[in-house]
């Protein structure tokens, strides 16, 4: 059995709303990563986070679960939380632990009422091992649900941007066509990849129609970016171009 030092250890939250999708994240990592080697579902009760009899009886977590993920040769505990306030005490206990969290949003459902008290629970907690400074719990967004015909994407990221500011920047962009959920396109390195019919991934042109959207959000990744030091700033500010390994520090 392979032996993890601290610094290839990470600890990763999943917080949202109830029925966000965030079990069904977890089996998705594990499937990646080779952990398992077919995905369960929520409604059939195999998924490997909610194992508990009563959580596989009423469909939705009850307690947190942790499911170690090795990627590389880092080991990445994926710390899965209840969704539903009467649990809100998996959740504290779970967060107290974790090194950064992922807010899990449907984009069919948008912001909901367990969005917002998972940032806020983000916003109150320190990192563990810097009590003594105010640092606030690293955090991003993964929007599920993009397979469901009226998801809206680009809502949710408006929301976000209402509710959060500048600091809400996506990576990624969903590529749809006839209502279906075919790709992604990469803000940062500007390129897009699609879903084959066996099941792998291909690099493609970004589609005409996604062009537009990602202009707009590759500059509020460049203003997010700019806003991380003085220098990119006058960077920013002068029209000069970030590189990609620039980009990824600021956001780090």
């Amino acid at each position: 059995m392979n032996v993890y030092t601290t610094d290839k250890i990470r600890n990763v939250v999943l917080l949202g709303h109830g029925g966000c999708g965030k079990t069904s994240l977890v089996e998705a990592m594990a499937y990646l990563s080779g952990k398992i080697t077919r995905m369960g579902k929520v409604e059939d009760g195999n998924t490997i986070s909610d194992y508990d009899k009563e959580e596989t009886k009423r469909l939705f977590s009850i307690n947190t679960s942790v499911v170690p993920i090795i990627w590389d040769d880092v080991k990445i505990n994926i710390l899965d939380t209840p969704g539903y306030f009467d649990f809100v005490g998996e959740v504290e206990e779970a967060v107290s632990a974790a090194d950064a969290a992922i807010i899990v949003v449907s984009g069919k459902n948008g912001i909901e009422v367990g969005t917002k008290k998972a940032w806020e629970i983000c916003e109150k907690y320190t990192l563990p091992w810097n009590l003594c400074e105010k640092y606030k719990l690293p955090r991003m967004i993964f929007v599920t649900d993009m397979d469901i015909d009226n998801a809206s994407y680009r809502q949710v990221v408006t929301d976000l941007q209402e509710l959060y500011g500048k600091k809400i920047a996506p990576f990624h962009l969903p590529i749809r066509e006839n209502g279906e959920f075919v790709g992604y396109v990469n803000v940062l390195q500007q390129r897009a990849k699609r879903w084959t019919a066996d099941g792998n991934v291909e690099k493609t042109e970004v589609p005409e129609y996604s062009k537009e959207n990602l202009g707009i959000c590759r500059e509020a990744l460049m203003e997010a970016v700019a806003e991380t030091s003085e220098e990119f700033m006058d960077r920013y500010f002068n029209g000069e171009e970030f590189s990609e390994d620039e980009i990824r520090q600021a956001l780090r």
